[in-house]
Protein backbone atom coordinates (compact mmCIF):
# COMPACT_ATOMS: atom_id res chain seq x y z
CA UNK A 1 0.00 0.00 0.00
CA UNK A 2 1.32 2.74 -1.27
CA UNK A 3 1.13 7.18 -0.28
CA UNK A 4 1.72 10.47 -1.12
CA UNK A 5 1.24 11.61 -5.09
CA UNK A 6 0.69 7.89 -6.82
CA UNK A 7 -1.33 6.85 -4.18
CA UNK A 8 -4.38 4.84 -5.36
CA UNK A 9 -6.32 3.78 -2.20
CA UNK A 10 -9.91 4.35 -2.57
CA UNK A 11 -10.64 5.72 1.33
CA UNK A 12 -9.70 8.98 2.95
CA UNK A 13 -11.39 12.26 2.66
CA UNK A 14 -11.74 13.95 -0.54
CA UNK A 15 -9.24 16.29 -2.34
CA UNK A 16 -8.95 19.86 -2.05
CA UNK A 17 -8.57 22.07 -4.79
CA UNK A 18 -6.44 25.32 -4.95
CA UNK A 19 -8.41 27.41 -3.04
CA UNK A 20 -8.66 24.90 -0.14
CA UNK A 21 -12.13 23.52 -1.19
CA UNK A 22 -13.45 20.33 -0.94
CA UNK A 23 -13.17 18.58 -5.07
CA UNK A 24 -15.06 15.49 -5.20
CA UNK A 25 -14.32 15.71 -8.72
CA UNK A 26 -10.32 15.04 -8.12
CA UNK A 27 -9.45 11.18 -9.07
CA UNK A 28 -9.20 9.14 -5.88
CA UNK A 29 -5.27 9.12 -6.53
CA UNK A 30 -4.70 13.18 -5.85
CA UNK A 31 -6.86 12.77 -2.60
CA UNK A 32 -4.08 12.54 -0.52
CA UNK A 33 -3.23 16.11 0.07
CA UNK A 34 -1.51 18.08 2.83
CA UNK A 35 -4.29 18.08 5.96
CA UNK A 36 -3.78 19.89 9.76
CA UNK A 37 0.33 19.67 8.65
CA UNK A 38 0.28 15.89 7.22
CA UNK A 39 -1.79 14.19 4.55
CA UNK A 40 -0.79 10.31 6.40
CA UNK A 41 -0.40 9.92 10.09
CA UNK A 42 1.88 6.90 10.74
CA UNK A 43 1.38 5.41 14.27
CA UNK A 44 3.87 2.69 15.29
CA UNK A 45 1.92 0.16 17.49
CA UNK A 46 3.54 -0.87 20.40
CA UNK A 47 5.38 -4.73 20.03
CA UNK A 48 4.21 -5.50 23.68
CA UNK A 49 1.64 -8.45 24.21
CA UNK A 50 -0.17 -6.37 26.81
CA UNK A 51 -1.73 -2.36 25.94
CA UNK A 52 -0.51 -0.07 27.99
CA UNK A 53 -3.56 2.11 28.52
CA UNK A 54 -3.97 5.50 29.93
CA UNK A 55 -7.35 6.30 31.32
CA UNK A 56 -8.67 2.84 30.70
CA UNK A 57 -7.64 3.15 26.58
CA UNK A 58 -4.56 1.81 25.20
CA UNK A 59 -2.28 4.56 23.45
CA UNK A 60 -2.52 3.04 20.05
CA UNK A 61 -6.12 3.71 20.03
CA UNK A 62 -6.06 7.18 21.54
CA UNK A 63 -3.22 7.89 18.55
CA UNK A 64 -5.58 7.05 15.95
CA UNK A 65 -8.95 8.87 17.29
CA UNK A 66 -6.95 11.82 17.26
CA UNK A 67 -5.17 11.21 14.17
CA UNK A 68 -8.78 10.88 12.87
CA UNK A 69 -9.99 14.07 14.97
CA UNK A 70 -7.06 16.21 13.55
CA UNK A 71 -8.35 15.47 10.19
CA UNK A 72 -5.53 13.67 8.05
CA UNK A 73 -6.40 12.23 4.73
CA UNK A 74 -5.46 8.79 6.25
CA UNK A 75 -4.86 7.58 9.39
CA UNK A 76 -2.23 4.23 9.39
CA UNK A 77 -1.32 1.93 11.97
CA UNK A 78 1.91 -0.33 11.38
CA UNK A 79 1.72 -3.53 13.63
CA UNK A 80 3.35 -6.77 13.72
CA UNK A 81 0.45 -7.92 15.03
CA UNK A 82 -2.26 -7.02 12.58
CA UNK A 83 -5.44 -8.12 14.08
CA UNK A 84 -4.71 -7.69 17.80
CA UNK A 85 -3.76 -4.96 17.30
CA UNK A 86 -6.99 -4.05 15.26
CA UNK A 87 -9.11 -5.78 18.13
CA UNK A 88 -7.73 -3.18 20.87
CA UNK A 89 -8.09 -0.21 18.28
CA UNK A 90 -11.83 -0.76 17.78
CA UNK A 91 -14.98 0.52 19.00
CA UNK A 92 -17.34 2.81 18.79
CA UNK A 93 -15.08 5.65 18.94
CA UNK A 94 -13.76 5.30 16.24
CA UNK A 95 -15.25 6.45 12.96
CA UNK A 96 -17.09 3.94 10.48
CA UNK A 97 -14.65 2.77 7.85
CA UNK A 98 -11.37 4.28 8.97
CA UNK A 99 -9.44 1.74 10.66
CA UNK A 100 -6.45 0.80 8.43
CA UNK A 101 -4.33 -1.52 10.47
CA UNK A 102 -0.89 -2.80 7.91
CA UNK A 103 2.39 -4.65 8.61
CA UNK A 104 4.11 -1.71 6.15
CA UNK A 105 3.26 0.98 4.19
CA UNK A 106 5.06 2.99 0.82
CA UNK A 107 5.83 5.95 1.48
CA UNK A 108 5.93 8.16 -1.35
CA UNK A 109 9.15 10.43 -1.57
CA UNK A 110 6.40 13.80 -1.54
CA UNK A 111 3.72 12.30 1.09
CA UNK A 112 3.61 14.37 3.88
CA UNK A 113 3.59 12.12 7.05
CA UNK A 114 3.90 12.74 10.74
CA UNK A 115 4.98 9.52 12.43
CA UNK A 116 3.76 8.66 15.84
CA UNK A 117 5.88 6.42 18.55
CA UNK A 118 4.24 4.00 20.06
CA UNK A 119 4.48 4.24 23.64
CA UNK A 120 3.72 7.94 23.97
CA UNK A 121 0.47 10.14 24.69
CA UNK A 122 -1.09 12.17 22.44
CA UNK A 123 -3.86 14.27 22.05
CA UNK A 124 -5.61 16.24 19.10
CA UNK A 125 -4.48 19.11 20.82
CA UNK A 126 -0.75 18.38 20.74
CA UNK A 127 -1.46 16.88 16.77
CA UNK A 128 -2.40 20.15 15.87
CA UNK A 129 -0.02 22.69 18.12
CA UNK A 130 2.68 20.42 15.36
CA UNK A 131 0.78 21.28 12.61
CA UNK A 132 0.81 24.95 13.33
CA UNK A 133 4.76 25.07 13.76
CA UNK A 134 5.77 27.83 11.41
CA UNK A 135 8.08 25.33 9.67
CA UNK A 136 8.90 23.97 5.98
CA UNK A 137 11.11 21.21 7.32
CA UNK A 138 10.97 18.08 8.86
CA UNK A 139 10.40 18.56 12.55
CA UNK A 140 11.09 16.24 15.65
CA UNK A 141 8.95 16.92 18.96
CA UNK A 142 10.72 14.54 22.01
CA UNK A 143 9.49 13.32 25.35
CA UNK A 144 11.50 11.69 27.70
CA UNK A 145 14.72 12.77 25.68
CA UNK A 146 13.76 10.47 22.94
CA UNK A 147 11.51 11.32 19.95
CA UNK A 148 8.08 11.13 19.94
CA UNK A 149 6.33 12.58 16.61
CA UNK A 150 7.79 13.84 13.82
CA UNK A 151 6.65 15.72 10.95
CA UNK A 152 8.77 15.26 7.24
CA UNK A 153 8.26 14.30 3.82
CA UNK A 154 8.68 10.79 2.65
CA UNK A 155 11.83 11.67 1.15
CA UNK A 156 13.23 12.33 4.50
CA UNK A 157 13.21 8.54 5.20
CA UNK A 158 14.60 7.08 2.20
CA UNK A 159 17.35 5.50 4.16
CA UNK A 160 15.02 3.49 6.18
CA UNK A 161 13.78 1.86 2.95
CA UNK A 162 14.47 2.22 -0.83
CA UNK A 163 16.03 5.55 -2.21
CA UNK A 164 15.02 8.91 -2.61
CA UNK A 165 13.19 8.34 -5.91
CA UNK A 166 10.82 5.94 -4.38
CA UNK A 167 10.99 6.72 -1.25
CA UNK A 168 10.57 4.55 1.57
CA UNK A 169 8.66 1.55 3.03
CA UNK A 170 7.82 1.11 7.05
CA UNK A 171 7.39 -1.27 8.99
CA UNK A 172 5.72 -2.05 12.03
CA UNK A 173 9.66 -1.99 13.83
CA UNK A 174 11.19 0.53 11.90
CA UNK A 175 10.28 2.91 14.50
CA UNK A 176 13.44 3.58 16.06
CA UNK A 177 15.06 3.76 12.30
CA UNK A 178 12.47 6.33 11.03
CA UNK A 179 13.06 8.39 13.87
CA UNK A 180 17.00 7.74 13.93
CA UNK A 181 17.00 8.60 10.63
CA UNK A 182 15.17 12.23 11.18
CA UNK A 183 17.45 12.55 14.12
CA UNK A 184 21.11 12.23 12.15
CA UNK A 185 19.71 14.40 9.20
CA UNK A 186 19.86 16.78 11.70
CA UNK A 187 16.09 17.90 12.04
CA UNK A 188 14.68 20.43 14.01
CA UNK A 189 13.63 20.13 17.53
CA UNK A 190 10.66 21.50 19.37
CA UNK A 191 9.00 21.52 22.42
CA UNK A 192 5.53 20.24 22.72
CA UNK A 193 5.67 20.53 26.97
CA UNK A 194 3.08 18.16 28.41
CA UNK A 195 1.33 17.91 25.31
CA UNK A 196 2.91 14.32 24.39
CA UNK A 197 4.16 11.83 27.37
CA UNK A 198 6.00 8.88 26.92
CA UNK A 199 4.40 6.59 28.72
CA UNK A 200 6.20 3.15 30.24
CA UNK A 201 5.44 1.85 33.80
CA UNK A 202 2.80 2.67 36.19
CA UNK A 203 4.18 6.18 37.46
CA UNK A 204 4.11 7.19 33.84
CA UNK A 205 0.48 6.23 33.09
CA UNK A 206 -0.19 8.51 36.27
CA UNK A 207 1.74 11.75 34.83
CA UNK A 208 -0.66 10.98 31.39
CA UNK A 209 -3.65 11.02 32.95
CA UNK A 210 -2.53 13.50 35.30
CA UNK A 211 -1.89 15.71 31.59
CA UNK A 212 -5.00 14.44 30.69
CA UNK A 213 -7.22 16.26 33.52
CA UNK A 214 -4.69 19.02 33.29
CA UNK A 215 -6.52 19.64 30.04
CA UNK A 216 -9.58 19.15 30.89
CA UNK A 217 -9.40 21.54 34.04
CA UNK A 218 -7.81 24.29 30.90
CA UNK A 219 -10.53 23.58 29.13
CA UNK A 220 -13.20 24.33 31.67
CA UNK A 221 -11.62 27.52 33.32
CA UNK A 222 -13.48 29.65 31.67
CA UNK A 223 -16.94 29.06 32.66
CA UNK A 224 -16.26 26.66 35.90
CA UNK A 225 -16.72 28.97 39.25
CA UNK A 226 -14.13 29.55 41.22
CA UNK A 227 -14.76 26.63 43.60
CA UNK A 228 -15.26 24.56 41.05
CA UNK A 229 -11.86 24.97 39.50
CA UNK A 230 -10.53 24.55 42.68
CA UNK A 231 -12.24 21.51 44.30
CA UNK A 232 -15.13 20.40 42.06
CA UNK A 233 -12.83 19.66 39.39
CA UNK A 234 -10.49 18.18 41.42
CA UNK A 235 -12.70 14.90 42.85
CA UNK A 236 -14.52 14.81 39.36
CA UNK A 237 -11.23 13.97 37.75
CA UNK A 238 -10.36 11.49 40.08
CA UNK A 239 -13.73 10.04 40.12
CA UNK A 240 -14.32 10.08 36.14
CA UNK A 241 -10.08 8.89 35.90
CA UNK A 242 -11.35 5.28 37.99
CA UNK A 243 -14.85 5.44 36.12
CA UNK A 244 -13.25 4.95 33.23
CA UNK A 245 -10.34 2.92 34.64
CA UNK A 246 -12.89 0.08 36.05
CA UNK A 247 -16.58 0.56 34.80
CA UNK A 248 -17.99 0.43 31.29
CA UNK A 249 -20.22 3.26 32.16
CA UNK A 250 -21.07 5.56 29.36
CA UNK A 251 -20.93 9.74 30.07
CA UNK A 252 -24.95 9.64 29.48
CA UNK A 253 -25.96 7.34 32.37
CA UNK A 254 -22.95 8.96 34.81
CA UNK A 255 -25.33 12.35 33.90
CA UNK A 256 -28.32 9.96 34.37
CA UNK A 257 -26.53 9.06 37.96
CA UNK A 258 -25.83 12.87 39.03
CA UNK A 259 -29.64 13.62 38.25
CA UNK A 260 -30.93 10.89 40.55
CA UNK A 261 -28.57 12.34 42.84
CA UNK A 262 -29.24 15.77 42.68
CA UNK A 263 -33.42 14.81 43.13
CA UNK A 264 -32.45 13.03 46.25
CA UNK A 265 -31.38 16.13 47.52
CA UNK A 266 -34.14 18.15 46.53
CA UNK A 267 -36.54 15.27 48.50
CA UNK A 268 -34.83 15.61 51.07
CA UNK A 269 -35.17 19.31 51.48
CA UNK A 270 -38.33 18.95 51.13
CA UNK A 271 -38.67 17.53 54.37
CA UNK A 272 -38.05 21.07 55.93
CA UNK A 273 -36.20 19.63 59.36
CA UNK A 274 -32.40 20.95 59.98
CA UNK A 275 -30.75 17.54 59.17
CA UNK A 276 -32.74 16.74 56.00
CA UNK A 277 -31.70 20.12 55.00
CA UNK A 278 -28.19 19.44 55.61
CA UNK A 279 -28.24 16.35 53.80
CA UNK A 280 -30.32 17.52 50.72
CA UNK A 281 -27.83 20.36 50.14
CA UNK A 282 -24.83 17.66 51.04
CA UNK A 283 -26.61 15.50 48.15
CA UNK A 284 -27.03 18.89 45.72
CA UNK A 285 -23.12 18.87 45.84
CA UNK A 286 -22.72 15.77 45.57
CA UNK A 287 -24.54 16.20 42.41
CA UNK A 288 -22.69 19.36 40.98
CA UNK A 289 -19.12 17.35 41.23
CA UNK A 290 -20.96 14.52 39.33
CA UNK A 291 -22.12 16.90 37.24
CA UNK A 292 -18.48 17.56 36.14
CA UNK A 293 -17.78 13.44 35.71
CA UNK A 294 -20.56 13.37 32.46
CA UNK A 295 -18.32 15.63 30.32
CA UNK A 296 -14.66 14.74 31.47
CA UNK A 297 -15.55 10.56 31.07
CA UNK A 298 -16.76 11.48 27.39
CA UNK A 299 -13.53 13.03 26.47
CA UNK A 300 -11.49 10.42 28.25
CA UNK A 301 -12.82 8.34 26.10
CA UNK A 302 -13.84 9.98 23.39
CA UNK A 303 -17.67 10.00 23.70
CA UNK A 304 -18.58 14.15 23.43
CA UNK A 305 -21.82 13.69 21.72
CA UNK A 306 -24.51 16.52 20.81
CA UNK A 307 -27.63 14.43 22.30
CA UNK A 308 -24.69 14.30 25.92
CA UNK A 309 -24.92 17.97 25.60
CA UNK A 310 -28.17 18.33 24.98
CA UNK A 311 -29.02 16.09 28.24
CA UNK A 312 -26.60 17.59 30.37
CA UNK A 313 -28.02 21.24 29.80
CA UNK A 314 -31.58 19.67 30.42
CA UNK A 315 -30.92 17.63 33.61
CA UNK A 316 -29.21 20.47 35.11
CA UNK A 317 -31.92 22.78 34.76
CA UNK A 318 -34.15 19.84 36.34
CA UNK A 319 -31.94 19.30 39.00
CA UNK A 320 -32.20 23.33 39.88
CA UNK A 321 -36.18 23.63 39.40
CA UNK A 322 -36.55 20.43 41.87
CA UNK A 323 -33.85 22.03 44.71
CA UNK A 324 -36.04 25.00 44.43
CA UNK A 325 -39.17 23.73 44.83
CA UNK A 326 -38.25 21.13 47.66
CA UNK A 327 -36.35 24.48 49.74
CA UNK A 328 -39.68 26.21 49.14
CA UNK A 329 -41.82 23.32 50.40
CA UNK A 330 -39.74 22.66 53.20
CA UNK A 331 -39.70 26.30 54.16
CA UNK A 332 -43.54 26.41 54.02
CA UNK A 333 -43.02 23.04 56.47
CA UNK A 334 -41.47 24.62 59.04
CA UNK A 335 -43.04 28.29 58.34
CA UNK A 336 -46.44 27.91 56.56
CA UNK A 337 -47.10 31.70 57.25
CA UNK A 338 -43.64 32.36 55.88
CA UNK A 339 -44.71 33.31 52.11
CA UNK A 340 -43.92 29.83 50.50
CA UNK A 341 -46.59 30.09 47.86
CA UNK A 342 -45.26 33.52 46.86
CA UNK A 343 -41.79 32.34 46.62
CA UNK A 344 -42.41 29.23 44.47
CA UNK A 345 -43.80 31.04 42.53
CA UNK A 346 -41.42 33.93 41.99
CA UNK A 347 -38.77 30.72 41.63
CA UNK A 348 -40.72 28.66 38.87
CA UNK A 349 -41.23 32.01 36.59
CA UNK A 350 -37.60 32.81 37.09
CA UNK A 351 -36.22 29.42 36.68
CA UNK A 352 -37.94 28.78 33.78
CA UNK A 353 -36.84 31.87 32.21
CA UNK A 354 -33.68 31.03 32.74
CA UNK A 355 -33.84 27.69 31.70
CA UNK A 356 -35.11 28.96 28.37
CA UNK A 357 -32.30 31.17 28.15
CA UNK A 358 -29.75 28.46 28.72
CA UNK A 359 -31.02 25.73 26.38
CA UNK A 360 -31.29 28.65 23.42
CA UNK A 361 -27.98 29.92 23.27
CA UNK A 362 -26.25 27.08 24.59
CA UNK A 363 -27.66 23.92 22.88
CA UNK A 364 -29.94 25.64 20.14
CA UNK A 365 -27.64 28.05 18.99
CA UNK A 366 -24.52 25.82 18.60
CA UNK A 367 -23.63 27.76 15.62
CA UNK A 368 -22.03 30.80 18.39
CA UNK A 369 -20.43 28.30 20.04
CA UNK A 370 -17.82 27.48 17.37
CA UNK A 371 -15.24 30.46 16.74
CA UNK A 372 -13.77 28.32 13.41
CA UNK A 373 -17.58 29.11 11.81
CA UNK A 374 -17.28 32.69 11.97
CA UNK A 375 -18.55 33.12 15.46
CA UNK A 376 -17.88 36.87 16.82
CA UNK A 377 -16.19 38.60 19.56
CA UNK A 378 -18.86 39.95 21.34
CA UNK A 379 -21.35 36.47 21.18
CA UNK A 380 -18.66 34.25 22.46
CA UNK A 381 -18.03 36.85 25.28
CA UNK A 382 -22.03 36.68 26.27
CA UNK A 383 -21.95 32.86 25.98
CA UNK A 384 -18.89 33.40 28.44
CA UNK A 385 -20.92 35.64 30.43
CA UNK A 386 -23.66 32.95 30.58
CA UNK A 387 -21.67 29.73 30.70
CA UNK A 388 -20.00 31.75 34.02
CA UNK A 389 -23.16 32.55 35.72
CA UNK A 390 -24.46 29.43 35.71
CA UNK A 391 -22.13 27.52 37.59
CA UNK A 392 -23.06 25.45 40.82
CA UNK A 393 -20.51 27.46 43.25
CA UNK A 394 -23.46 27.95 45.37
CA UNK A 395 -24.16 24.48 46.35
CA UNK A 396 -21.29 25.79 48.91
CA UNK A 397 -23.25 28.53 49.87
CA UNK A 398 -25.90 25.89 50.61
CA UNK A 399 -24.40 23.91 52.38
CA UNK A 400 -23.00 26.87 54.73
CA UNK A 401 -27.04 27.68 55.11
CA UNK A 402 -27.95 24.86 55.92
CA UNK A 403 -26.06 24.52 59.03
CA UNK A 404 -26.55 27.83 60.04
CA UNK A 405 -30.19 27.11 59.84
CA UNK A 406 -30.85 29.93 57.35
CA UNK A 407 -31.64 28.38 53.73
CA UNK A 408 -34.85 30.50 53.87
CA UNK A 409 -32.37 33.78 52.77
CA UNK A 410 -30.75 31.62 50.06
CA UNK A 411 -34.75 31.44 48.48
CA UNK A 412 -35.35 35.24 48.92
CA UNK A 413 -32.03 35.69 47.11
CA UNK A 414 -32.78 33.09 44.44
CA UNK A 415 -36.50 34.65 43.79
CA UNK A 416 -34.81 37.57 43.19
CA UNK A 417 -31.58 36.87 41.68
CA UNK A 418 -33.11 34.85 38.94
CA UNK A 419 -34.95 37.46 37.54
CA UNK A 420 -31.63 39.56 37.71
CA UNK A 421 -29.63 36.65 36.12
CA UNK A 422 -32.11 37.06 33.09
CA UNK A 423 -31.58 40.80 32.89
CA UNK A 424 -27.85 40.46 32.97
CA UNK A 425 -28.01 38.25 30.27
CA UNK A 426 -30.25 40.57 28.09
CA UNK A 427 -27.79 43.19 28.73
CA UNK A 428 -24.70 41.08 28.10
CA UNK A 429 -26.31 39.89 24.51
CA UNK A 430 -27.35 43.50 23.72
CA UNK A 431 -23.47 44.84 24.42
CA UNK A 432 -22.57 41.97 22.22
CA UNK A 433 -24.40 42.62 19.76
CA UNK A 434 -23.78 46.53 19.54
CA UNK A 435 -20.02 45.46 19.57
CA UNK A 436 -20.45 43.21 16.50
CA UNK A 437 -22.38 45.77 14.60
CA UNK A 438 -19.48 48.56 15.29
CA UNK A 439 -17.42 46.38 13.94
CA UNK A 440 -16.23 46.72 10.52
CA UNK A 441 -17.25 43.69 7.94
Amino acid sequence: MAFGAGATQPWGSAALDDRGVIDERAPVGDRVREIAGGAVAVIFAPSTPTPVRVAGISLVRRAFVSAVRVGFDHVVVLAADVESVRAAIGGDACPAGSLVVREHVDVEPGAHLTMIAGDVLVTVAALRRLSRIASGDAVLAYAAGRPALARCRGRDLAAVGVDAERGARLAANDAAAAFETLRGRGVEPVSLGDEVCRVVGPGDVARAEAALCAGMRAESAATDGLLARRIDRAISCRLSLWLVRHTRLRPNTVTAIGTVIGLAGAVYLARGTYASGIAGTLLFLAAAIVDGCDGEVARLTFRESTFGQRLDVTTDNLVHAAIFVGLAVGFHRRAPDGHAALLATLLLGGLALDGLLSYYFLVVRTEWRAEANGTSAGRRQVLRALEAMMNRDFAYLLVLLAFADRLSWFLWGAAIGSYVFAALFVLFYRAGQARDDAVPA
